[in-house]
């Protein structure tokens, strides 16, 4: 009996380890483009280690996530969905400065939650509406004083 409850501990703690590689893997769409895979992926272990490091995140698991590079795309640009946690480098090549800081940007994107960045948006809000609006004209006319 307490052999299977070790057992249990142990598959538990297995697949917890896979989930979290699995979140922070990087799926390539290379269309013919030659990259090394290794590279790719430890440059974006790193940026997830760096910005927990820096951030004083004790699990950097914590921010890791899955992202797709795009290679071949001459629209250059990083795209998140947060909702749907799916989030894409496209890159008309490979560049390994232009992939890290793309990893770097969206892993100190995840720094915070979901809910932390909506209750800062909600904070933003409600100071705004205690906030007088001056118009332009408004204040050109204070100056004038």
């Amino acid at each position: 009996m307490q052999n299977r409850y070790v057992f249990g501990l142990l598959l538990v703690a297995l697949w917890t380890s896979l989930a979290a590689n699995a979140a922070g893997q990087v799926e390539i769409v290379s269309h013919g483009q030659k990259v090394a895979k290794d590279r790719v992926q430890t440059l974006f272990d790193l940026s997830c280690r760096v910005i927990a490091e820096e951030f004083r995140i004790p699990d950097p698991n914590a921010i890791r996530f899955h992202v797709t590079l795009v290679l071949g795309d001459s629209n250059e640009r990083v795209v998140g969905d947060e909702l749907n946690q799916t989030y894409f480098i496209y890159m008309s090549r490979w560049d390994e400065l232009m992939f890290t800081t793309s990893a770097t940007r969206l892993a100190m994107h995840h720094v915070l939650t979901r809910e932390r960045k909506a209750k800062l948006v909600q904070e933003v809000l409600q100071r705004s509406r205690h906030n007088d609006v001056i118009s332009v004209q408004e204040l050109q006319a204070g100056n004038r004083h």
